[in-house]
């Protein structure tokens, strides 16, 4: 998300924190969809975060809060991100020397990370107008930067 955000300009802090939270109440909340973001939008409404990240998390569970370009991008993000950690994962080198060609065929495998949804990665061209190659290259590109502290 934070490398998202820079591409579009936009705040970056921003971006990453809604990537951050976004699952904060996964684990109180995996057997119940209709709950899973907003739980965690409560936590953060109590502690005053900013609204924008709020709505952001809500989104990437419940479509009503797909609002802007963050909140549409979440959902993709979220996605892939799944994607390419599980690429990195199988690979010696993990995320060093990521190509998006290589991912683009892991895309096409259904049985690899079977739980990610291909089609929230399809959404990147329609909601925020990325080729799936320019999205990809922009989640390896975020990867990358953080790998070091994921050990990725």
């Amino acid at each position: 998300m934070r490398r998202l955000g820079r591409h579009f300009g936009e705040d970056e802090h921003t971006w990453a924190l809604t990537g951050l939270f976004h699952d904060l109440d996964q684990d109180q909340t995996a057997d119940d969809p209709e709950q899973h973001a907003r739980l965690a939008a409560e936590w953060l409404v109590a502690s005053n975060v900013d609204p924008t990240v709020i709505n952001g998390v809500l989104a990437h569970a419940h479509p009503e809060f797909q609002t802007d370009r963050m909140s549409k991008a979440i959902v993709a993000a979220d996605a892939v991100a799944g994607l390419l950690v599980a690429g990195a994962l199988v690979r010696p080198e993990k995320s060093t020397g990521m190509k998006v060609s290589s991912i683009k065929k892991k895309l096409k495998e259904k049985a690899f990370a079977p739980g990610v949804n291909r089609d929230e990665i399809a959404q990147a061209e329609p909601n925020l107008g990325l080729s799936l190659d320019e999205f990809i290259a922009l989640g390896i590109e975020g990867l990358q930067e953080v790998a070091p502290d994921i050990g990725l």
